[in-house]
This record gives structure tokens, C-alpha cells and sequence, in this order.
């Protein structure tokens, strides 16, 4: 995910992404790792279509996490001026 590429946000937009990083960290994590354990409880994986999905869930969710964590790490805040517009 290494990129050269500049990740300009503003204050609100950073404030965004830091609260949906917060909720996919905690309460959305968590809920899927219920979800996996009660899924693994039923036995054999190969034909557990709840934990198959599950597992899938877990890697859109685990790297989104990663996009956002990426994303912060190399931003650089801007600024609206009076207009509305963004300055950088």
C-alpha cells in the first residue's frame, strides 16, 4: 500500500476517518470475532458457509483499517478559506 501519493484532508475529513477507524477497531472488530468464534463452534469450516463469509467480512474490514491507518499517517491537513474552498 506504499505510495507516493499525497493524501491531502481536511480537519473534519481527518476527524471522519479517525472515528470510523475507531468504531471498525473496537465495536466492528469485535462483533466479527463473535460472529468467527460462533461460526467456528459449528464444526467442520470447509462447508461453513457463515464462517466462510465471516472470514471474508474480516479481510474487507482488516484492510480498511489499513487504508485508514495509511491514510492518516501520510495526510496533510488543508484548510477551507472563507469561500468554502480547500488551501493547501
Amino acid at each position: 500500500m506504499q505510495s507516493n501519493k499525497k493524501n491531502y484532508l481536511t480537519a473534519e475529513g481527518k476527524e471522519k476517518l479517525q472515528k470510523e477507524l475507531e468504531q471498525l477497531q473496537g465495536p466492528e472488530r469485535e462483533a466479527l470475532s463473535r460472529r468467527l468464534r460462533s461460526a467456528i463452534e459449528m464444526g467442520d469450516l470447509s462447508e461453513n458457509a457463515d464462517y466462510k463469509a465471516a472470514k471474508e467480512e474480516q479481510g474487507f474490514l482488516e484492510g480498511r483499517i489499513q487504508e485508514i491507518e495509511y491514510t492518516l499517517r501520510e495526510a496533510i491537513i488543508v484548510e477551507k478559506n472563507k469561500n468554502g474552498h480547500t488551501m493547501a
